[in-house]
């Protein structure tokens, strides 16, 4: 008699067409490797199919408070998946995850995507870089997870960081500025090569040669100086508001690592070293407890997340968790 994996080998059964419907069938088989490689190629033939699976994975973050505490931990720096006996835990976490994901489309959850994606001039996926070379002879190099719009007239170069970092390589033009905007905060060039990130929460600056000037309008507080090599500024916003500002030197030799798959963590926390980490995985990472809050240094392999996550939890003393292949929870012991 024919299995339902030989059916699959054949073909007979339909693969699914959405990204919910991709969830729910790899949650329900984690180990079928065929199953896998047809996911792999639908994720693979249009880029709006990546951009939909990030965002029905990232409804998994509100899930994170509802995670159970004997979920089976992960050794050291190695994944461990679930046993054979949490595959109805396993399909029933699926469920859920599918139903929040439907029921934020209804209510016009993803509309933020569907925005950026109009807003956008150039984007990329999840651990994809992308070089952008504009009319000007500037270059822009795209980390994964990011989006830039950009606008140029006769007397200005506007750049917009809709999501994600960026590192600029500018061909200066004292009559024609070349400004980076993220929100409230607008850095112009003066000839330098500089990297720039969004968060949801703040704009971080960080300058690998020349100088960049930094400025703000909002309140209560204002920024307005120039920034040399090796120098870094984190803004913290709300809005067009500006809340707090945070300033230190590094080498400028570390400055946009990430273009070579590697993060540098120094003096930072364990939150910072995920944010770095978040776009080169495929899936959802939580944290739990006080982790996000734990100082950390270290340089991690971007290029493979897992073990870069497995390295940050050892540093901690954390437990690392695996729900299935595209969910990871670090959970302070």
């Amino acid at each position: 008699m024919a299995t339902e994996q030989d059916d699959r080998a054949e073909g007979t059964i339909p693969s699914p067409r959405k990204a919910t419907e991709w969830l729910l069938a790899l949650n329900e088989a984690p180990d079928d490797v065929l199953l896998q490689r047809r996911f792999q190629a639908w994720l693979t033939e249009d880029p709006a199919h990546e951009r939909d699976w990030i965002s029905v994975n990232s409804m998994f973050d509100q899930l994170g408070a509802a995670l159970s505490p004997d979920t089976v931990p992960m050794e050291a720096a190695k994944v461990v998946p679930f046993p054979a006996n949490r595959a109805t835990k396993r399909r029933r976490l699926a469920v859920m995850a599918v139903g929040l994901a439907a029921a934020c489309v209804a209510a016009g959850v993803f509309s933020p995507e569907l925005l950026l994606r109009l807003q956008a001039d150039q984007i990329t996926g999840v651990a994809q870089q992308r070089e952008v070379t504009l009319a000007d002879g500037s270059t822009i190099r795209l980390a994964p997870s990011s989006a830039i719009a950009t606008h140029f007239t006769a007397g200005r170069r506007d750049v917009r960081l809709l999501r994600g970092e960026a590192f600029f390589q500018v061909t200066h033009d004292a009559k024609r500025p070349f400004v980076v905007t993220t929100g409230a905060v607008q850095t112009t060039d003066v000839g330098t090569a500089f990297d720039v990130r969004r968060n949801a929460a703040d704009t971080t600056v960080a300058v690998r040669e020349g100088a960049v000037q930094v400025e703000s309008s909002g309140s209560p507080h204002g920024v307005r100086e120039v920034l040399r090599a090796g120098d870094e500024i984190r803004v913290q916003t709300h809005g067009d508001r500006v809340f707090d500002i945070a300033r230190r030197h590094i080498e400028p030799e570390e400055v946009a690592l990430w273009t070579s798959a590697r993060a540098m963590v120094r003096d930072r926390t364990v939150g910072d070293a995920v944010e770095a980490i978040r776009p080169w995985f495929h899936g959802v990472i939580v944290l739990r407890g006080d982790l996000a809050r734990q100082p950390l240094t270290g340089v991690y392999n971007l290029s493979d997340p897992l073990e870069a996550l497995a390295a940050v939890a050892h540093a901690q003393g954390a437990t690392m968790y695996r729900i299935s292949p595209w969910i990871i929870v670090l959970s302070a012991r």
